[in-house]
């Protein structure tokens, strides 16, 4: 028989909320039976419960926060889980918006025994911070059933599992409330009852949705299961809790994003060359601040500092009410062997100093320079993306050429002396774009070094400095 592993997330949207030292209670409330859905530890220090409905919560806690709730809220992060989770088994079933369903038969060789593999489960979703229920079962329905009803059990002992559910009450099972009445009418409410009469029999009496059921509860008939694959991208949302006026209190709701995204990464031996975070903002569009560095960063606190710099020259007109992050673009990160006395500290430096301006200053202020093969000065390089990495390409030696050229040529109107030239250029008739100059590197009565040329016109005009 196939063993099953079932995980609850009692209250999955409340956890995903980032508290503030848990110094306010705080509930879900369900918009449309205007009840309470979930519960913090400190609302219910207060009496407030779930189910109760919220002019009553509000009457236990002057400072109650009430936070409605959003089912595809609880559906994303539960996507969110899976995906963390499929790095450490591999069968995982979806059951929205609140469990996760694991095949652990075909686990149990790999990690050589139910109880390895259990804590291997546990301190992987450590990381996430979450409040579960779990059980195991022999069948999906009923590792689900013990685990909403909040067994706790982890063994493969089906004696142990097969008492633990006869326990139970049929309003605790998946039934509907009608089968649930034709069941009571006939002195049947616990499952332990029902589970005594053969499948056979209930079918004579009673319609096929419970014949069903129990024929998946006991594992006689096959329950029908998608089971997840995960996406080779990161995206996480985060809802806060309290609306952000100040870009600096962002800082410790983005590093625990981030900080997803570093272990999202590293388990995955990857490397993201942009992050997008995106801040949604009320009553206005949203913020997107996007960063990059072309080698690739998995790092937390480097991609902060980059996301800190952005946030610097960015303004708000509305305040913050929930941020999401994502990386789509990711690298396999592939060590290499370099030489054991070879210094790479500067080369390693460069994407990342490269990510820093542009995050400070703008991608479009920041730009490389590559080298053509054209002799006019005006036409012998242009700007290309700074990360973009080109051969070096050979130039005549012995050229003396200035550090800086002007953005235009000016006349040359000052009184200067000529140490060196001429050297004659007289190319592009090719392209309509003839030149005909004879360069000299001059010096004017200040001292500074320029370098002119003169035309077939006898103009004379300056094109560069040596600095």
């Amino acid at each position: 028989m196939t063993l099953w592993l079932y995980l609850h997330f009692k209250h999955l949207q409340l956890d995903s909320l980032t508290l503030s030292h848990n110094s306010t209670p705080v509930v879900i409330v369900n918009g449309h039976s205007n009840r309470v859905v979930q519960v913090c530890t400190l609302a219910k220090q207060s009496g407030i419960t779930v189910g109760m409905g919220l002019a009553s919560a509000a009457s236990l806690s002057e400072k109650l926060q009430v936070v409605a709730y959003d089912e595809q809220a609880e559906q994303a992060r539960l996507q969110e889980i899976a995906q963390w989770l499929y790095l450490v088994t591999a069968d995982i079933s979806l059951f929205p918006p609140d469990g996760i369903l694991l095949k652990v038969s075909n686990m149990l060789s790999l990690y050589q025994g139910l109880t390895i593999y259990w804590q291997h489960i546990q301190a992987h979703l450590s990381h996430l911070d979450l409040n579960y229920h779990y059980a195991t079962g022999y069948s999906a329905l009923a590792a689900r059933l013990l685990a909403r009803g909040q067994s706790d059990i982890i063994t493969d002992d089906e004696s142990l599992l097969q008492s633990s559910i006869n326990s139970f009450d049929l309003l605790q099972t998946d039934l509907s409330e009608r089968t649930c009445e034709q069941l009571r009418r006939v002195r049947i409410t616990k499952l332990s009852q029902l589970l005594c009469i053969p499948v056979s029999e209930l079918a004579k009496r009673f319609d096929i949705e419970l014949v069903h059921y129990v024929g998946r509860l006991q594992g006689q008939l096959k329950y029908p299961l998608i089971f997840y694959v995960p996406e080779e991208q990161f995206s996480r949302h985060l809802t806060l809790l309290f609306e952000l006026e100040n870009l600096q209190w962002l800082a410790k709701p983005m590093a625990k994003l981030l900080k997803q995204l570093e272990l999202f990464l590293r388990q995955r031996n990857k490397l993201a060359q942009q992050v997008l975070l995106t801040l949604q903002l009320r009553d206005a569009e949203p913020v997107l601040i996007q960063v990059a560095i072309s080698a690739g960063e998995s790092r937390a606190h480097a991609w902060q500092s980059l996301i800190e710099l952005k946030l610097s020259n960015i303004s708000l007109n509305a305040p913050i009410q929930a941020i999401t992050l994502s990386a789509e673009y990711l690298l396999d990160n592939q060590c290499v062997n370099n030489e054991l006395f070879q210094s790479l500290q500067g080369q390693s430096e460069i994407p990342a100093l490269i990510a820093k301006l542009q995050a400070k200053l703008g991608e479009c202020s920041v730009q490389g320079v590559t080298i053509d093969s054209d002799h006019r000065p005006e036409r012998a390089f242009h700007f290309v993306d700074p990360s973009h990495s080109f051969t070096e390409q050979t130039r005549i030696k012995d050229l003396q050429r200035p550090s800086m050229l002007l953005p235009e040529v000016a006349p040359l109107q000052e009184k200067v002396t000529i140490y060196s030239g001429p050297e004659r250029i007289c190319t592009g008739w090719w392209d309509n774009q003839a030149v005909a100059r004879d360069y000299y590197i001059a010096r004017n009565e200040q001292g500074k070094w320029l370098w002119v040329y003169k035309e077939p016109s006898q103009q004379w005009f300056v094109q560069g400095i040596f600095c």
